[in-house]
């Protein structure tokens, strides 16, 4: 019988020791913060998260953040951001400097 106990503790023990990878999805979103009443500019993007295999799942998540820190990119300089919220707030940051330029370049441009 003790021995019974014993078995089983252990396979339960081994049970909960599983060396899977899973992955559950995040969510992030930002708007920007400019004036307007229709159609504010923002961006949303679900990530799938890696987690169970430490080394493997940081290798994914990584690689996950350097493809979608490529995709949204654009600019003279490339982002330094090191998480996704501050991904996604340079990216409405580079938007709205946009804007700004262009509703500039607009004005002059009117008055010549």
């Amino acid at each position: 019988m003790k021995y019974a106990v014993m078995l089983s503790l252990l396979l339960f023990s081994v049970a909960q020791c599983s060396n899977e990878l899973v992955f559950e999805e995040q969510y992030y979103q930002k708007k920007s913060n400019l004036n307007c009443t229709d159609n504010c500019p923002s961006i949303t993007v679900k990530i799938p998260i890696a987690n169970g295999i430490p080394i493997v799942a940081d290798s994914i998540n990584k690689k996950v953040f350097l493809v979608l820190k490529q995709i949204i990119y654009f600019g003279e300089k490339p982002y330094t951001s090191k998480d996704y919220t501050s991904l996604l707030s340079s990216f409405i940051d580079s938007y709205e400097k946009l804007k700004k330029n262009s509703q500039t370049i607009n004005l002059v441009g009117k008055e010549r």
